[in-house]
């Protein structure tokens, strides 16, 4: 099973710097670029199935992936367990205030989400020290995080065929975490807004084989 995971476009959250997990904010106008500029790059690709997660900014870049496709398109389902990364008390706030807070926990100089993970390389340890930095210790920890995300891929492997495309519109640290835990890529940055990656899916488990894709054209 080839799937074809995307990043939402830009939203207002993501221009402010403010953390977006379970939030939820409009795409700009930027962002609904990306989603038709993402549907252009994959337009020659007859997907067997679409799935989005049920946040606003993801249902409406597939919207415009869909739009842009040659073929008959299937209609978008929306998959809740494809949600972000639950971020907790920090939700809607500043992103610098979460890493640095972060950063500081695991003694790390440079307080951005790239340089933590480049430097930590686990996305389990950094999840959980996430969830320990929260004030109110309401977000995810990594086991509930790779519960939802076991639990989504085998949803997929017993829905749908061994040779489906999938097109799956999701988020930043989801799509990092998948290369990251189950395709092994390591330093595996959060992909940018619009960026196709493409694993594959089989019995062996899951292959990179783009990730963070802004240029190429599918077929």
């Amino acid at each position: 099973m080839k799937l074809y995971v995307v990043r939402h476009g830009q939203t207002i959250f993501n221009t402010l710097n403010k953390v977006q997990g379970w939030a939820d904010t409009p795409l700009t106008e930027k962002g609904e670029n990306d989603g038709k500029l993402a549907g252009e790059r994959l337009k020659n690709v007859k997907f067997d199935a679409a799935f989005s997660s049920d946040t606003s900014r993801a249902m409406h870049t597939a919207e415009y992936i869909l739009a842009e496709n040659n073929y008959q398109t299937p209609s978008l389902e929306i998959a809740p367990e494809w949600r972000e990364y639950f971020f907790g008390s920090f939700e809607g706030g500043s992103n610098d205030v979460m890493w640095g807070a972060v950063a500081k926990a695991f003694g790390v100089a440079e307080e951005t989400p790239d340089a933590i993970a480049a430097e930590i390389q686990d996305m389990t340890a950094i999840m959980d020290k996430i969830h320990a930095v929260d004030p109110q210790h309401i977000g995810e920890d990594a086991t509930r995080f790779w519960q939802r995300i076991d639990g989504a891929l085998k949803k997929l492997t017993a829905s749908q065929k061994p040779d489906d495309h999938i097109l799956l519109v999701t988020h930043g640290q989801l799509i990092g975490n998948l290369a990251q835990h189950y395709g092994h890529l390591l330093g595996a940055a959060r992909p940018k807004n619009g960026a196709v990656a493409v694993f594959n899916l089989d019995d062996n488990g899951l292959q990179v084989e783009h990730f963070n894709d802004t240029e190429t054209y599918f077929h």
